[in-house]
């Protein structure tokens, strides 16, 4: 089911949308549900990641930052030798 939401936006931003969704044979309305739908999807993901995170830490699957920054030096070290 699609709904519909208003929002306010400054006129010059409006300007911008529709001629950037002209340009694209697009209307504004298709342009800000691609870009809602593309936002959602990211903030979705970021959070099961942050979920995923914590229970990793939770399980004390975890590294210090010393030994991620000797494996960091580690493939840098292995990169450059690879040049």
């Amino acid at each position: 089911m699609t709904v519909h939401v208003t929002v306010p936006v400054d006129e010059t931003v409006k300007a911008d949308l529709d001629a950037w969704a002209e340009s694209r044979g697009v209307s504004v309305d298709t342009v800000l549900s691609q870009v809602v739908e593309a936002f959602v999807a990211e903030r979705r993901e970021i959070e099961a990641a942050v979920a995923e995170a914590r229970a990793d830490i939770a399980a004390g699957r975890v590294h210090s930052h010393e030994d991620v920054v000797a494996r960091l030096k580690g493939r840098r070290r292995d990169w450059r030798a690879a040049e």
